[in-house]
């Protein structure tokens, strides 16, 4: 396998900049477009990226990159692709495509060619007629966006939002990329309290605690390309080695509150697996039963909601009344509910994006500067 890639980590649709902050950060220079921010690098980047991006998805090496409104020219360019320098022998590659506004409109009959192609310039290198596919998994990518062709390698294999903490997780589960891109656009630091007063599974206070203790998102689970034969198994070791010795004290003041006691105890077992259990105060009260000592800080909460993603009115009351009770407190709430506003209060600015499949906004009511 080459050394040297072109990278690519998804995103979930709104959060684009957060993850090129974040790579930034780690030192990499960025071109972001939608749902994806690209950085180059080589094998001790895959490994860097996989562990330690805390809002992409997954990371890519995009190995193909060009225009393509028909099929012969969609079999002919991927077929230029030196497969050979990616895929072994034996390894398994299946090939999933996504089709938007682009003339070649048929996912199923591009993945079709798309995977005929690669194993026809698999032939000429490898000299076979037919190939196993019982090896190692290296899933095809394949993103077709009026008439542009992108095709990546995925290193990461599940997504990177399976940490491995959470096995427990409640009826509305945020997804934990996006409680820390919560999070970082709050600006928050561990110098400030913060509160999740409906911390349903934990995540919001876990991504915190792991953020204040520089603790490796990806330093639990395993990555696809763990299982490749020509990935460099010294690289894996030395990153996940030096991962542990980055982890640092904090005196994060972290709660969790939830009315559900069962809730609670699931929360605190997820942040038992990632040791973080006697770090974060989670309490099974509800929020208008519960007011921190502390004069400011930061309330941070994904908003519970029902079948048709509105949220109870003594919910809004109940928030409301603590709002402003807490008055040097800053607030950033995550909901579906399209009418929040309305029915709370007018915040001072909102962002769009996207929990799975649910388009949700982030409202930020900041009263003070706390950075």
């Amino acid at each position: 396998m080459e050394k040297n890639f072109d990278l690519m980590a998804l995103t979930a649709f709104g959060i684009e900049s957060v993850t090129k902050l974040e790579l930034q950060k780690l030192g990499y220079e960025t071109k972001v477009e939608d749902g994806r921010v690209n950085f180059a690098g080589d094998f001790e980047d895959i490994v860097h990226a996989n562990l330690w991006l805390r809002t992409a998805n997954r990371v890519m090496i995009k190995v193909g990159d060009f225009d393509a409104s028909d099929f012969g020219t969609l079999f002919d360019k991927t077929f230029k692709i030196d497969w050979s320098d990616f895929l072994t022998i034996d390894a398994k590659f299946p090939v999933e495509v996504s089709s938007v506004k682009s003339t070649l409109s048929s996912e199923p009959a591009c993945q079709s060619i798309i995977k005929k192609a690669i194993v026809e310039k698999l032939k000429t290198r490898y000299h076979v007629q037919k190939f196993s596919e019982d090896g190692a998994l290296y899933r095809i990518k394949v993103y077709i966006l009026k008439d542009h062709v992108t095709i990546g390698i995925d290193t990461t294999g599940d997504s990177l939002n399976k940490r491995g903490y959470r096995t427990e997780i409640s009826e509305a589960p945020l997804k934990e990329t996006m409680a820390a891109a919560i999070i970082m656009l709050s600006k928050w630091n561990d110098r400030f309290p913060l509160w999740d007063g409906f911390c349903g599974a934990g995540t919001i206070p876990i991504e915190a605690m792991m953020m204040a203790k520089n603790i490796a998102p990806g330093i639990l689970r395993k990555f696809a390309y763990e299982a490749w034969e020509n990935f460099p198994k010294d690289i894996v070791a030395t990153e996940k080695r030096e991962a542990k010795k980055a982890v640092v004290d904090s005196e994060a003041k972290i709660t969790g509150s939830d009315m559900d006691k069962k809730i609670i105890d699931s929360a605190i077992r997820n942040a038992g697996r990632m040791g973080l259990e006697k770090y974060i105060d989670f309490r099974a009260v509800s929020v208008e039963r519960f007011t921190p000592k502390d004069s400011n800080g930061f309330f941070i909460s994904n908003l519970p909601y029902g079948k048709r993603m509105e949220i109870d009115a003594e919910i809004y009351k109940t928030l409301r009344d603590k709002f402003i009770f807490l008055k040097d407190w800053n607030f950033y709430l995550l909901t579906a509910d399209i009418n929040f506003e309305k029915s709370f209060l007018k915040s001072n600015g909102n962002r769009k994006m996207f929990n799975g499949r649910i388009e949700v906004r982030l409202y930020k009511y900041e009263r003070r500067n706390l950075n």
